[in-house]
């Protein structure tokens, strides 16, 4: 089997209903980096990356090459951040040729389901931010979901109005973590961080700006909260002194920007070392989703212990025909659960008329 041809897809869903986060201009479109890797016994690979490679990298490294020489061609391209659809589609196209989900080539599978928790809760362009967020938090329950990861970095007032009123709607009974988006200094962090400790919150993510690692390592000195974040770091170096230092308690690297299969593998096993939790970050389309749970198949709960590391999948909420529209396969959550495909390769194929319906 060898490489004939790799297609670049650039997608785009526009939203209904713009929305944005703590940092974020007013968010109108779904943007997305779909890989299209065909081979001469008609095989076709897809993966989720962060871009595109220039025609002549993938004429001198890819075009000609078997899928199996995953390791080599992925060395080769260089370009982390822009590969990882061609890595994520490699394997596609190995799990097919072996009639085997991806999680068999990797090692195998630790569980055949994860545990969903809801990514959303972003304000919403007009309405009562709470009011939305109270509501969006009782549809997601009522869809079965045990826990969510609500938007914050609004100030302290509004983020304990936010974590409390949800707090108050749900229970105690489901999870709610907050997710800063990088939003807050050091001193802002600690002190909207103290106020949010009574409401239980399973983690706070992303308090500061992700490269200021002396900044993490106060933060997490300061509360009695599990700190995460790195889910914008690109390959494994990037995650060498965060993991080291264990400025974060658990990392989130994004498959489709950290390096794909190949690289997370490697982020992986260094945090083990250093005995820190990876929970992968997720939001984007069906092929990351799809690509997101062989990963999650396979990671151990570390850092182990009376109290691991729960193998979260984070399930974007938000509005995006790509997650929903672009593949035939479902992932849906049942009670708070969502089960990890086991067919060939990722487990999932592409809609054709949906690929044309969303092309840029």
């Amino acid at each position: 089997m060898k490489i004939t041809d790799v297609i670049f897809h650039d997608l785009n869903y526009r939203v209904k209903r713009r929305y944005r986060n703590c940092c974020s201009p007013w968010i109108d479109s779904r943007p997305a980096s779909v890989v299209e890797v065909r081979t001469d016994n008609g095989l076709v690979g897809w993966g989720e990356g962060s871009g595109a490679l220039s025609r002549e990298a993938i004429e001198t490294h890819v075009i000609g090459k078997s899928p199996f020489d995953y390791e080599v061609i992925f060395e080769a391209l260089g370009q982390v951040r822009l590969a990882c659809g061609v890595e994520i589609a490699l394997w596609d196209l190995m799990g097919k040729a072996l009639d085997m989900p991806v999680y068999q080539l990797l090692g195998g599978s630790r569980r055949s389901s994860v545990t969903a928790y809801a990514s959303g809760f972003f304000p919403l362009e007009g309405g009562d931010h709470v009011e939305a967020v109270i509501e969006e938090a009782h549809r997601c329950v009522g869809e079965g979901f045990r826990a969510l990861k609500l938007r914050i970095g609004f100030g302290r007032e509004m983020d304990e109005r936010l974590v409390s009123s949800v707090r108050e709607a749900v229970g105690d009974g489901v999870g709610v973590a907050g997710d800063v988006n990088l939003g807050y200094d050091v001193a802002t962090a600690i002190e909207v961080g103290l106020k949010l400790v009574p409401y239980d919150l399973l983690w706070y993510e992303e308090p500061t700006v992700g490269d200021d690692l002396d900044g993490y390592c106060e933060i997490k000195q300061a509360l009695p909260l599990c700190v995460t974040g790195a889910e914008g770091l690109v390959g494994l170096r990037a995650f060498r002194e965060i993991v080291q230092r264990r400025a974060v308690d658990v990392i989130q690297p994004d498959i489709s920007r950290a390096g794909g299969f190949t690289e997370g593998r490697r982020i992986a096993a260094l945090a083990s070392a250093h005995r820190v939790g990876v929970m992968p970050h997720m939001f984007g389309t069906v092929i990351r989703l799809a690509a997101t749970l062989q990963w999650l198949a396979t990671l151990p709960e570390d850092p182990g212990g009376i109290h691991p590391t729960p193998c979260y999948l984070e399930m974007d909420v938000m509005e995006n025909g790509l997650r929903t529209d672009l593949s035939p396969t479902r992932f849906d959550v049942e009670e708070g659960i969502v089960r990890i495909p086991d067919g060939p390769g990722l487990g999932v194929e592409i809609d054709p008329e949906a690929l044309r319906r969303y092309a840029r």
